[in-house]
């Protein structure tokens, strides 16, 4: 996991030292309250504006993810009437938008993903953290808040907004002109597990093709940069140092915390999410293991107490998954109405007659005058 370097003081009091960065960067020296010793120190009110500087900028790239999001809704309201009202596509048509909503999606998200991770680390470095723990947790939270409300934003739309403030005939209600998203026959749980499948199983194959493919490309671009042939013999350990530089278990620690969030968040509206994550996995030990032998360094092993930041994450999502899918049962699916109408209102215990009862009706009226 992480280095820390600590100072023992006495046989049971261990303090942590300031990283190597912020001993370069920080602009004064102090004495240490608890060792005693001068160290580099970086006054907090010099701190406090790039930590509030910091949030603004997650906060701003969330909003973005929700625009991106709303674009894509505005998408789909666009694209679905005319393909209502061509008769080759009219039987379709809810599909389509479905679908092609859903990949749209996945591509803004994979790259969203690569721009703030980038955006982050930038960030982490400027807020000036004094230890490697608090850097790394840092980190750790900002990556993983954007990366979560950035795969996970439309899911929540379509499983808990989605269909639920459309109106009536004469009133519906509107945004920019447009009427806004109903669900499709099957409903808002069909659609969310065609969405959750498509962004699910699309990250994981572009995920596991660009980690077959990415270190192949580097290796022969710094093949290439060096004018090595291939045909040269060298010893073993320089053939090793001539690997790639082994980055470390982030990206592998974040990869498993989202895929934690997909098969437990919403496994009630698509079952098959840890059958997925299962068979993703099984490549993803075979892959990770080439590339570890083959083609990275031997990264350096170091003592860890825990798993940091990632153990409280986890622990978030497990109870948000508790929630959701008591949420999804009650108020998305029909589960509960169909309980009832066995339960109480069906003479022989079956849902026959169901979906007529679940339809408006008005008893006949001689007198009534026909709608115009």
């Amino acid at each position: 996991m992480r280095q820390i370097d600590l100072l023992r003081i006495d046989k049971f009091t261990y303090v942590e030292r300031p990283r190597p960065t912020f001993a370069a960067l920080a602009p004064a020296v102090e004495r240490n309250p608890v060792t005693g010793l001068l160290e580099p120190h970086f006054p907090e009110e010099k701190r406090f504006p790039r930590i509030v500087s910091g949030i603004a900028i997650v906060i701003c790239m969330v909003s973005l993810v929700v625009l991106f999001m709303v674009g894509v809704i505005v998408y789909k309201l666009l694209v679905i009437h005319p393909l209502y009202e061509n008769p080759d596509f009219q039987q379709y048509a809810a599909t389509i938008v479905s679908v092609t909503g859903s990949i749209m999606n996945l591509i803004i998200i994979m790259i969203l993903s690569k721009v703030y991770e980038k955006l982050a680390y930038v960030l982490n470095h400027w807020e000036m953290h004094r230890t490697q723990t608090e850097y790394e947790d840092n980190l750790t939270f900002k990556v993983f808040v954007f990366q979560f409300m950035n795969f996970f934003s439309s899911i929540f739309y379509i499983a808990f907004f989605k269909g639920k403030l459309v109106g009536y005939p004469g009133n519906y209600t509107k945004v920019f002109g447009l009427r806004t998203e109903q669900c499709s026959p099957g409903g808002c749980l069909m659609e969310l597990a065609q969405q959750l499948s498509i962004i699910m199983v699309g990250k994981q194959v572009i995920g596991n093709v660009q980690e077959v493919l990415v270190p192949e490309i580097k290796k022969f671009m710094k093949k290439r940069k060096m004018g090595v042939t291939g045909n040269e013999v060298k010893p073993r350990w320089e053939l090793d140092y001539d690997l790639l530089e082994n980055e470390g278990l982030f990206g592998e620690y974040l990869e498993m915390v989202i895929q934690f969030g997909f098969i437990t968040i919403f496994v009630a509206a698509f079952p098959l999410a840890p059958f997925f994550a299962l068979a993703n996995n099984i490549f993803e030990i075979r892959i990770d293991s080439d590339k570890m032998v083959c083609d990275l360094r031997r990264p350096v092993a170091h003592r860890a107490q825990d798993i940091g930041i990632w153990f409280s994450m986890l622990s978030a999502i497990a109870k948000m998954a508790v929630i959701s899918n008591a949420f999804l049962i009650a108020f998305t699916s029909q589960f509960l109405p169909k309980l009832l109408y066995r339960a109480s209102i069906s003479p022989d215990g079956s849902l026959q007659g169901y979906t007529n009862y679940s339809l408006a009706w008005a008893p006949p009226n001689s007198t009534s005058v026909p709608c115009r």
